[in-house]
């Protein structure tokens, strides 16, 4: 390797992070910002689809089919084109926010209520109890969940139901080892002692003294598992065991739209951009409130 070629450790230090990184560091209240306002246009649209949406998520026009956008020299009627059955592109990712952000809003909610109530049995009760559950914790986080998912749907067949408690029960094991790790911490300090002592019932202490200082940290866990669980879902409704049409979600347009990125791109791209977009706004989210609730990242700032 010549000189020309050669990197030096001077080199390195001198090559400029990439432009998100930049803007991340140089201004975090613009990027904040920029996540929270996107997140409010997400929920915003998904409850307000029956006025926003200009048709119905299902209503065709075989005269339009695989019309482009707007822009792209399509007619003002259809913004994001049409698909393969003349429904409105635009109308559909409206209508599959709702319906993603709905299975995820309730997975999460099954996830970390699961996981933070066996973090807090186990704690509690120590010894075998403690040994069981944190066996559970272990097993859950060596599977491939998706694998498992799959299996479990194409066995027992496809309903709303089943689809939303299965995903709900992705990723409980980090809520668990989270709650678990608090109660102990909590436990062995002093006030929680004195309180025991005093003769109140331990359900009375977890609830008003545990739990409200665990919550910070266990909302931190639901948005950093937030954007896994839109991704798992759109992964199951992308390879057709999740939502099933005549309904429609962002990982179903997806799927709709793979056939079609040759001709037609606009049916599945927009649902991507969705997707990329609010997982990467939660996220980043998710990664500024830690920052600002973990009080060992405070003291090294």
């Amino acid at each position: 390797m010549s000189r020309h070629d050669a990197v030096t450790p001077m080199m390195l230090a001198r090559r400029r992070p990439g432009w998100l990184t930049r803007l991340w560091k140089t201004r975090p209240p613009l990027v904040i910002g920029l996540c929270v306002g996107w997140l409010v246009l997400i929920v915003v649209a998904a409850l307000g689809a029956e006025l926003l949406a200009p048709y119905g998520y299902a209503q065709q026009n075989l005269l339009n089919r695989l019309q482009p956008p707007a822009v792209l020299g399509g007619t003002a009627e259809y913004w994001l084109g049409t698909d393969n059955l003349g429904r409105d592109v635009l109308s559909r990712v409206i209508y599959a926010m709702r319906t993603s952000i709905l299975i995820a809003l309730m997975s999460t909610l099954i996830g970390a209520t699961v996981g933070t109530l066996l973090g807090i049995v186990a704690a509690h009760f120590r010894g075998w109890v403690d040994d069981l559950i944190m066996l559970l914790v272990d097993f859950q986080a060596s599977i491939p969940f998706l694998i498992v998912a799959l299996a479990v749907l194409a066995f027992f067949g496809n309903n709303f139901i089943l689809l939303v408690v299965l995903i709900g029960l992705f990723g409980w094991d980090g809520y668990a080892r989270i709650a678990r790790g608090l109660v102990l911490s909590t436990s062995s300090q002093g006030y929680a002692f004195a309180i025991r002592t005093l003769g109140v019932h331990p359900a009375k202490v977890y609830w008003r003294h545990v739990v409200p200082n665990m919550l910070g940290i266990i909302m931190v866990q639901v948005t950093l598992n937030f954007p896994e669980i839109i991704l798992l879902e759109t992964s199951l409704s992308f390879l057709g065991l999740g939502v099933q049409p005549p309904g429609t979600s962002l990982g179903l347009l997806l799927g709709e739209g793979r056939n079609y990125l040759a001709t037609a791109w606009w049916i599945g791209v927009p649902a991507g951009v969705v997707i990329f977009l609010t997982t990467l706004a939660i996220s980043l989210l998710g990664d500024w409130l830690r920052d600002k609730l973990d009080p060992n990242l405070q003291g090294k700032r």
